[in-house]
């Protein structure tokens, strides 16, 4: 589960050419720090616990991912890569 949303998160987020709306809200979300400019995370701001329920807000396991891929990442290294991370 956990890597199937992130999957789809960082696909959505990657997306430039065919912006959803969810893409544009993950974009718009996304917070990414100095220190490692090619990752995001995204903060849960939901006060209710049906709030925190919504694709965008159960995106906590984006910070542990400890590879690049803001800048881009072929299918392939990510099904990798996130494997390597969650299993």
């Amino acid at each position: 589960m956990i890597n199937s949303n992130s999957k789809m998160a960082i696909n959505l987020f990657l997306q430039n050419e065919k912006s959803t709306r969810l893409g544009l809200k993950l974009r718009n979300k996304a917070y990414i720090n100095d220190r490692f400019p090619g990752r995001a995370s995204l903060i849960d701001k939901a006060i209710k616990k049906i709030g925190r329920q919504s694709f965008l807000n159960r995106q906590q396991s984006l910070r542990c991912i400890d590879f690049d891929w803001t800048q881009g990442i072929t299918p392939d290294r990510l099904r990798i890569n996130l494997k390597k991370t969650f299993f």
